[in-house]
């Protein structure tokens, strides 16, 4: 079997985040002590969607709020007029491109990634708190059922087990593993966010 230079990556899940607008570790914490203390609310604005992936906006507004709701700090608002804060953003890029496949050019797994770009400000002021935070994430996942192994975060999951996996095609395998990675980005899209917002950078 010949593989791409893909097969460096992990066997499952490979996610990165590269920060354009400074450098920091990440850590989860549960305050607000990144934001100004009278920013108590966040509203979501959905974000501007450049790429052709009809809905991906969407997606991720819901992942947005699902995150900030799971938190008492900030707290996400429905309205805008109840904000101290508006987030926004831009979808820059989302692709896909093969990383690895056989020796007959079956491609056995392939990699999600896109771009996003988010701007936190005052609502009433408009004073920008942080602009242009980019974020850029990948993930690999499964295209065929030759590459499907049972330590797979589908399986971990128990989204997925053998008897599942030998009932779909590979077009069908790839299709629902693709769905499942993009929904694992918008989470981490999410959680980076609230990160940002709680530690301040």
């Amino acid at each position: 079997m010949s593989l791409t230079r893909g097969w460096a990556l992990p066997l499952w899940v490979s996610l990165s985040a590269a920060l354009l607008a400074g450098a920091c570790g990440y850590r989860f914490v549960d305050s607000n002590a990144g934001l100004p203390d009278d920013v108590k609310t966040v509203y979501v604005e959905p974000f501007v969607n450049r790429t052709r992936n009809v809905g991906l906006e969407d997606g991720l507004a819901l992942a947005l709020r699902r995150e900030l709701a799971a938190h008492r700090q900030p707290r996400v608002v429905e309205r805008f007029e109840d904000a101290d804060a508006v987030l926004s953003g831009v979808i820059r890029n989302y692709g896909i491109r093969n990383v690895l496949v056989n020796r007959f050019d079956e491609v056995l797994r392939m990699e999600v990634r896109f771009d996003v770009e988010a701007t936190l400000r005052r609502r009433q002021s408009k004073e920008v708190l942080w602009a242009r935070q980019v974020i850029r994430l990948r993930e690999v996942y499964d295209a065929a059922r030759g590459a499907v192994v049972p330590g797979s975060s589908e399986f971990l999951d128990d989204t997925l087990n053998l008897e599942h996996v030998s009932q779909l095609t590979d077009a069908r395998l790839a299709e629902d593993s693709r769905m499942r990675a993009r929904k694992r980005l918008l989470d981490e899209f999410a959680r980076l966010i609230r990160q940002r917002m709680a530690e301040g950078f």
